[in-house]
């Protein structure tokens, strides 16, 4: 009998993991549900401070340029629509929708605070950066926001 063998690796693979957001949704509804929403906020502020340990050392070092590239990557991989305004200290990225929230909402409510896991964690990835973050515009249904890093005064 003959055998066929195929080899192939995970980067042979189109990047797709939108049910990790279905379970992300969950971890915040549970927590905010059982422990209320400022400890949804100390455990997103605990993950980026882990999770993005080294991209908070490359803008200490470089500007506001490895955020950039992470964005643009992001919604790149993800699908998501977005336009880039920047400088080296200066930052601002216009979210036509959210991917994560798109796919969610198919499938399950998304939570109330889900909104922090992008204020509450940007926040956290430029604290003693000297960098600022701000989120004048985020529409709960579809993502669609603006984003802006500018430099502390």
């Amino acid at each position: 009998m003959r055998k066929l063998v195929m080899n192939k690796k995970a980067s042979d693979n189109v990047y797709f993991h939108p049910d990790f957001h279905i379970a992300m949704n969950m971890i915040i509804e549970y927590i905010e549900n059982r422990y209320g929403k400022e400890s949804v906020k100390d455990y997103l502020k605990q993950f980026a401070r882990s999770y993005y340990r080294s991209l908070r050392e490359k803008i200490k070092k470089r500007g506001l340029n490895p955020l950039k590239k992470y964005i643009e990557q992001l919604y790149r991989k993800e699908g998501g629509k977005i336009k880039i305004e920047s400088t080296r200290n200066f930052l601002k990225v216009h979210i036509e929708n959210c991917p994560a929230l798109s796919h969610i909402g198919k499938k399950v409510p998304v939570a109330e605070s889900f909104i922090e896991t992008t204020k509450t964690v940007y926040e956290t990835i430029v604290e003693k950066t000297g960098f600022v973050f701000e989120m004048p515009l985020y529409n709960k249904k579809t993502g669609r926001a603006i984003l802006i890093f500018r430099k502390k005064q």
